[in-house]
């Protein structure tokens, strides 16, 4: 009995490989077809080897979705847009790619066939990074700056508020260096880009400060020491003016002005 049974499995394996080598005949044989009644017949032989080949268990059983957090599997799986039972083989991966990586919170997609039946997608999505006010509306943007548009603003209360002018474009950069100091940065609410020059930042929604637009990074780690030593920006100010070199520049809550060097 199991000398019957592996007589059938090979069988079975002889089968598929014939089937196998005939589907990649007939693919070379319509890659070199020279006239449009050549290509319809190849293009016919290499349907039909498709369809052997998923009755030999080479046909799409499942769509397995690694990564997903915001996009949901249904989404996936129309993307790709393999039928079950579908030749598995007859699956264009560089197109579902594409359109994977087309849906709004997909920021890169990798697809690859686990034959004999399963197609892997692994997604790595996009993640939030403010929210950016254009003056008529409200939009979620990315790591890039790029805004998301099944994202909506209202859900994301955390996120800082960026204004201005080219602000999404310039926003990453400059948050990715002000999170050097995690203690000050955490307190972030808004961030205005000034002519496209420079940039003021908003603390707690209270707090102001407008940054040169020379060596902001340096202000900014001067601004986070001076905070740790004397607890600056607990204290009842709502300006800080750093666009002087060397001094700082502080307005108090009601309005008395002070400097610093």
């Amino acid at each position: 009995m199991r000398f019957l049974k592996g007589r059938m499995g090979r069988r079975r394996f002889w089968r598929l490989g014939a089937v196998l080598l005939l589907a990649a005949m007939a693919a070379a044989l319509y890659g070199t077809a020279r006239t449009e009644w050549a290509a319809r017949h190849m293009r016919t032989a290499t349907d039909r080897a498709l369809v052997l080949t998923a009755r030999a268990g080479f046909g799409v059983r499942d769509v397995m979705v690694i990564g997903r957090n915001r996009t949901t599997r249904d989404e996936v799986r129309s993307a790709v847009g393999a039928v079950a039972g579908s030749p598995i083989l007859a699956v264009d991966i560089r197109a579902a790619r594409k359109r994977v990586e087309a849906l709004p919170w997909v920021k890169e997609a990798e697809i690859e066939r686990a034959l004999p039946d399963m197609l892997v997608v692994r997604l790595v999505e996009r993640e939030t990074l403010a929210v950016w006010d254009r003056g008529s509306d409200f939009a979620v943007v990315d790591e890039r700056g790029k805004p998301i548009a099944a994202a909506d603003p209202r859900a994301y209360p955390e996120l800082p508020v960026i204004r201005g002018d080219g602000a999404a474009a310039a926003v990453p950069a400059m948050l990715a260096m002000m999170r050097q100091e995690r203690d000050i940065a955490r307190r972030i609410t808004g961030l205005s880009y000034v002519s496209g020059r420079r940039w003021n930042v908003h603390l707690d929604w209270r707090i102001e400060i407008k940054l040169p637009e020379e060596g902001a990074e340096a202000a900014w780690a001067r601004l986070a020491q001076i905070d740790r030593e004397r607890r600056l920006l607990d204290g009842d100010i709502a300006h800080i003016d750093m666009r002087f070199d060397g001094r700082m520049v502080l307005r108090m809550a009601g309005n008395d002005t002070a400097e610093r060097s």
